[in-house]
């Protein structure tokens, strides 16, 4: 139970040694600095140090004078103030940041005189999901995708799609066999069909993945094996558009993917994982290798 409560301070906001020192004092209340490190092996001037920022938190209080003991205050009300007090300071750097964001966007140069802002390299998958979902809800009319797999990008449900389609963005998705038949990709493949997005399947591998962006900048992924994927963004519209043809004569080539032939494919695709008839069955399929099996189209 303790381990579990030093967990729930920590996720609220304390530090591991302040978790362990309130649970400590909340356990002997009034004690001193010196006890508290008695029972817990920590030096005398980190406890002491510790008691004080939980004092700032008004998590805990002390009497007046040096040595004097600590005492927990009812966690009941001062965990909601803890909150509110985060949340007002939470609420107090946002407007700072706005200000801040306005004074320096007006020292900023105009992007038509840095082109050099025109290619951006991006290193990690939380950077990449933070620049796709961001441009997702900024594109306006249309964007392009060609679905490969892994999707090393979190999360995978993608919540900016759905705000997107409902405002009218039309999606079209390409997706290759292999992301099909991931079994990290396909239970969310229904859910994106069902909100609207127009999809085809390529019976076959895609060069890379990459998204377009109303026609005007793209992302696209670079995948190591065992190594982080790197983003490239390329904000110019002539190369956009270029990677829009590339996109469409796959698309061309593609059929249509709808829910009910996607479930019809998961079925086959249950059916060719069954183990291969026995010996004794009347009906087995034979091979041309004389081996005994199913055999389903995939």
């Amino acid at each position: 139970m303790t381990h579990e409560n030093r967990a729930e301070l920590v996720e609220l906001g304390l530090s591991t040694t302040e978790a362990q020192i309130y649970l400590t004092l909340l356990q002997n209340p009034s004690v001193s600095a010196s006890a508290i490190a008695a029972t817990t092996d920590l030096s005398r001037s980190r406890v002491y140090q510790t008691l004080c920022a939980l004092a700032d938190k008004g998590l805990v209080e002390s009497g007046a004078g040096y040595g004097s003991k600590f005492a927990v205050v009812d966690p009941a009300q001062a965990f909601p103030a803890l909150i509110a007090r985060e949340r007002e300071s939470v609420a107090q750097r946002e407007d700072l940041a706005a200000q801040v964001g306005q004074r320096l966007s007006a020292l900023a140069e105009p992007a038509e005189s840095a082109p050099a802002d025109a290619l951006q390299i991006i290193r990690t998958p939380q950077l990449i999901g933070e620049r796709l979902h961001r441009l997702q809800l900024e594109s306006t009319w249309l964007v392009e995708a060609i679905v490969k797999a892994p999707i090393t990008v979190r999360p995978i449900s993608n919540p900016a799609q759905k705000k997107a389609l409902a405002r009218g963005v039309h999606y079209k998705a390409l997706y290759e066999r292999a992301a099909i038949e991931d079994p990290t990709i396909a239970p969310y493949i229904d859910s994106w069909l069902a909100q609207g997005e127009e999809a085809r399947f390529f019976d076959g591998e895609l060069p890379y993945k990459f998204w377009v962006f109303d026609q005007e900048l793209v992302l696209s992924t670079l995948v190591w094996p065992g190594s982080n994927p790197t983003a490239l963004l390329v904000r110019h519209t002539p190369y956009a558009r270029s990677m829009s043809i590339l996109f469409n004569s796959f698309w061309n080539k593609a059929k249509p993917l709808r829910r009910e032939a996607l479930k019809t494919r998961r079925a086959a695709s249950k059916t060719s994982a069954k183990p291969a008839p026995k010996a004794d069955d009347p009906s087995p399929r034979i091979s041309r290798n004389g081996r005994r099996g199913p055999r389903v189209k995939v």
